[in-house]
């Protein structure tokens, strides 16, 4: 049986589902409409409609001799857009990557692929209307891939580290590229770079930007398996060229990195979410 529930325990849905209990790839994607996604078996997924009733199984795999990594998602919160990727797929000495985007009905369509480059990390925006693929592979520069939902090339964009994260903000005008000690954002339409910002303390686990506001913000702190400390947030305003920090006390339990997102509440006031519990920031310039 699996249950989707509300923070606070209250169930949401649920449906039977006979699992592995020693299926290491198994996952849950939950969707904010009720419906939801598992993972099994490398690279296999069954989707599941609002009422917890089966809608179909897709598989993943690339069939490669030589083996692949387990398969991954990235989607919007209402499911509008689905990539299903491949991370790594072996071909003799090489490691490629690939990509496709998957509908609740039957259609798939493959938007990316790449014979010598491994995929660093997917991004869905929120609004489902555009996807940022990063990948890259040793002695080069990383490459973003951003397109729109039907797998057509909006632009490339490159990045001189190992990609660790993305953030598509809103509707996808912007886009946030984050490594472990640097954050770039970048004009979708027109690849200018908006502002930059390097990070010699504490390991970037996370950042966006907010256009209304101009900044920049970046969660840094040691992850030790999923507990967060030494947290500071800082935020940077691109306009007025000034930094403001903010540490937190004790420690945060992350479940994923890609579950965490950011909510504005008012200007230059913050909350960071998809962790045990909310940071709240708020930033005088």
């Amino acid at each position: 049986m699996i249950q989707i529930t509300e923070p606070d325990g209250v169930v949401i849905n649920s449906g039977k589902y006979n699992s592995v209990s020693d299926d290491p790839s198994f996952k849950i994607y939950p969707l904010q409409n009720g419906a939801y996604i598992v993972r099994e078996n490398i690279a296999n997924f069954v989707l599941f409609d609002a009422f917890g009733s089966v809608i179909r199984p897709i598989s993943n795999s690339s069939s490669s001799k030589d083996g692949e990594k387990i398969s991954e998602l990235a989607t919007d919160p209402m499911g509008k857009t689905i990539v299903l990727y491949n991370p790594q797929v072996r071909n003799g000495d090489k490691r490629g990557s690939r990509a496709k985007v998957i509908e609740l009905e039957n259609s798939e369509r493959d938007i990316f692929y790449k014979a010598d480059q491994e995929i660093r990390a997917v991004r869905v925006s929120e609004s489902g209307e555009f996807i940022a693929i990063a990948s890259g592979k040793e002695g080069s520069d990383d490459e973003i891939t951003i397109m729109d939902r039907y797998g057509n090339e909006i632009r490339k964009i490159a990045f001189d580290r190992k990609v660790k994260g993305l953030n598509l903000y809103g509707s996808g005008s912007t886009l946030t590229v984050f490594s472990e000690g640097r954050v770039a954002v970048y004009n979708v339409l027109s690849g200018e770079r908006i502002g930059s910002s390097s990070f010699r303390n504490g390991t970037l686990q996370f950042a966006n930007y907010s256009a209304s506001d101009q900044t920049i913000v970046g969660l840094t702190g040691d992850l030790n398996g999923t507990t967060l400390s030494d947290i500071e947030v800082r935020i940077i305003n691109v306009a007025a060229r000034k930094i403001a920090s903010q540490k937190y006390s004790g420690t945060v339990e992350i479940a994923e990195l890609d579950n965490i997102s950011m909510n504005k509440n008012s200007r230059f006031n913050y909350t960071i979410t998809g962790m045990n519990k909310d940071l709240n920031l708020k930033a005088t310039f």
